[in-house]
């Protein structure tokens, strides 16, 4: 009996495992994007106090186009990232499921 009742749940034991391992996965990618926007948002209000002339607002205008240029990027680089884990998480998922159901 309890041999039985193992073969029944040993799969969603499985399964859980896996959706635990992808969300935090997933969830590491968003803490570290946060901590790097947090950041860049802290320097971005620094660079603004040392605005003092034309030359300065210049620069920090410049400044801020790169910024926003390198979070674009890495809001791609993220979002690939987490479709990669999207994909393995389905690819496991099927196996799982393929191996816990008999074959007719």
């Amino acid at each position: 009996m309890d041999n039985t009742f193992e073969k029944l749940v040993a799969p969603i034991k499985e399964l859980n495992e896996l959706a635990l391992k992808s969300i935090e996965e997933i969830t590491a990618i968003q803490i570290k994007t946060l901590q790097e926007n947090a950041k860049i948002s802290v320097e971005s209000l620094k660079s603004v106090n040392e605005i003092k002339d034309l030359d300065s607002l210049q620069g920090y205008l410049s400044n801020q186009v790169e910024v926003a240029q390198s979070v674009s990027t890495h809001a791609v680089e993220d979002a690939q990232e987490i479709a990669k884990l999207g994909e393995s998480y389905a690819t496991n998922v099927k196996k799982i499921v393929e191996k816990s159901v008999p074959t007719a």
